[in-house]
């Protein structure tokens, strides 16, 4: 499988991945060019990023459907212009030192990774999901990053419509509660290679069963020193982290 080929190449290591959530988010303000440069400088394996849409169909990078909680603006994200939201503050919410970072475009950010580190875009649901998902794949082909990336979502329609345009793109399936269906049914009916999951529902049974059936299983978000060791015992694959430092230092122990 080609795309399980990609995913491989990311792995420096038989060690699991360590990938930074919204970058280096426990230094910096999340989803910004700062927490993109910090996860870097501190080897994180991969940056995690969310993505969705502006009015003028610009893809940009940020978590919430809303600006409210991350910048000095107020609403949805899908109802501002690409010039009206990089008006916006997205730093002093997190830090005066952050003052005037801006919410990047998903082009800025593979122009500033420039190559040098694998990229794990979160399409996240919406009513313009599939012109968002058109739109990032573009910008990823454009910039010549499709073999860099890792491409998830919780929606499997998001999914299934990534492989109606390509077979080229790694993918995982996002899923946050306990899994009672059969996962490696799903990620071949969903063509992806990896399940992400709440590392609070992640058992080494659920491991076992993704593994043996050919797929990767990555947890998010595993920030306290115990639960990253956990996850590494268990046999995971990747590790989603806030402070991907931390969980640097816990695998170097090992």
């Amino acid at each position: 499988m080609k795309t399980m080929e990609i995913f491989e190449s990311f792995f420096k290591s038989s060690f699991p991945l360590l990938i930074a959530h919204r970058g280096f988010s426990a230094i910096a303000p999340e989803n910004t060019i700062s927490a993109f440069k910090y996860a870097i400088r501190s080897k994180a394996d991969m940056i995690e990023l969310d993505v969705r849409l502006t009015k003028d169909g610009t893809p940009v990078v940020i978590h919430d459907a809303k600006v409210d909680r991350t910048t000095n603006g107020t609403g949805k994200v899908k109802n501002f212009y690409l010039w009206l939201l990089r008006d916006l503050d997205a730093g002093s919410w997190f830090h005066p030192k952050y003052k005037g970072e801006k919410i990047p475009t998903l082009e800025e950010v593979l122009k500033f990774a420039n190559g040098k580190i694998p990229i794990n875009i979160e399409i996240k649901s919406s009513t313009e999901k599939d012109k968002l998902t058109e739109r990032v794949l573009a910008v990823v082909f454009e910039n010549g990053y499709d073999k860099k990336v890792l491409i998830s979502s919780f929606d499997p329609r998001i999914l299934k419509k990534i492989k109606k345009l390509t077979d080229e793109l790694p993918t995982a399936f996002l899923y946050h509660y306990p899994v009672y269906f059969n996962p490696a049914k799903t990620l071949e009916k969903l063509g992806a290679i990896a399940l992400i999951h709440n590392f609070k529902f992640t058992t080494p049974k659920l491991v076992k069963k993704i593994h043996d059936a050919g797929f990767k299983i990555i947890v998010y978000t595993v920030n306290k020193p115990d639960d990253i060791r956990k996850m590494i015992d268990i046999g995971v694959d990747g590790i989603i982290t806030d402070n991907v430092r931390l969980a640097r230092r816990i695998l170097n122990e090992i």
